[in-house]
């Protein structure tokens, strides 16, 4: 096979701007105002400019152009895994937002890692992202591993998880509420003895979801069984084994209260293999209103959370932070509400 030295040349060739502005007789500046969206440039060169770019294979040195500008333009995100659906909804609501702002995002998955999250802590850093969004992982403790942002007055958010001791600008659900939600439902359906899965009780989020079940049980009058209480961290095969050691018992709950859809779709399905009826035997509440909530049989009874909406309150926060606006008033710790959605897996 022959080479095309002249086609090699021209593929690495660095195409700048002024390459760019050449082409269309237009001015560097007027290329690079384009290029960063701004609105001084009228739409119509702007799309003229970003096509012309593309079909001459420009690349921006965003590194320099963050030393020049001190400002990136680029958000970082840490997520525990983007597969997850309260997550992916949140990410896409973070994208629209920041892109009407001019951000671009640049998003990390801990895995649900402290070692990972740690590392892309120190990546994002280096990457001189103008804020960082994240979700800490399930078994994050402290934010300590945060330092290199709060110390240096990097805006840092973070939405969904947190971490039980950080002091500083937070997005979240109304978790208390819905757990308290879910359980009150199951109880007005008649349940009196209603298990629970939890995620790691390290997390906020499953501390307070914990804690609003506890308080709708008091509230009505029932018993806290720790025993019905499993804690596992929310994969389908974890729940697989806490719902086959939950059917096994000689007494059965009458209702179920997952912290997630997850694991509450795993039950429904395991219940079927030890001839279960939901919702006849055990009722069920999940948590997140998932896609999969809707078309799993019987449909499954949820809490939803306003993930999209999560998202773009988060970088709205993140961006005021950026910009300093002192005439805008930023909330240090907003709450989402949540809402109970009512399904067969439920309701007889």
């Amino acid at each position: 096979m022959s080479l095309n030295l002249k086609n090699v040349k021209e593929r690495t060739s660095k195409v700048t701007i002024y390459d760019i502005a050449k082409t269309l007789n237009l001015s560097a500046s007027t290329v690079s105002r384009a290029l960063q969206n701004n609105t001084l440039i009228n739409q119509e060169t702007r799309e003229k400019v970003r096509q012309t770019a593309t079909d001459m294979g420009y690349v921006p040195n965003w590194i320099a152009s963050s030393l020049r500008k001190k400002r990136s333009n680029i958000l970082g995100l840490i997520v525990p895994r983007t597969s997850m659906y309260f997550q992916s909804t949140a990410i896409s609501g973070i994208q629209h937002e920041a892109h009407k702002y001019g951000f671009s995002i640049v998003i990390g998955q801990s895995d649900d890692t402290v070692a990972m999250e740690k590392e892309l802590v120190q990546t994002f850093y280096s990457l001189r992202v103008d804020g960082l969004l994240a979700v800490s992982s399930m078994f994050t403790t402290t934010f300590e591993h945060f330092n290199p942002f709060i110390k240096n007055n990097i805006p840092l958010v973070f939405y969904d998880r947190v971490p039980s001791d950080f002091n500083g600008y937070t997005i979240t659900g109304d978790d208390f509420r819905g757990g308290y939600l879910a359980t009150e439902h199951l109880i007005k359906q008649g349940c009196r003895r209603i298990a629970h899965f939890s995620g790691i009780l390290t997390c906020n989020l499953y501390q307070q979801r914990l804690g609003g079940y506890k308080a709708a049980l008091a509230q009505y009058g029932l018993p806290f069984d720790e025993s019905l209480v499993h804690v596992h961290n929310l994969t389908t095969d974890a729940a697989i084994a806490a719902s086959r050691q939950l059917l096994s018992q000689e007494v059965l709950p009458d209702g179920l209260f997952s912290t997630n859809d997850t694991s509450a779709i795993a039950f429904i399905q395991e219940a079927r293999h030890f001839n279960i009826q939901i919702p006849e035997q055990i009722k069920v509440v999940g948590y997140s209103n998932d896609q999969s909530s809707r078309i799993i049989s019987p449909s499954l009874s949820t809490i939803e959370q306003s993930g999209y909406s999560m998202g773009q309150k988060a970088v709205e926060t993140l961006v005021q932070l950026i910009n300093q606006d002192e005439t805008v008033k930023i909330t240090q710790n907003f709450v989402f509400p949540v809402e109970l959605i009512e399904r067969a897996s439920s309701k007889v």
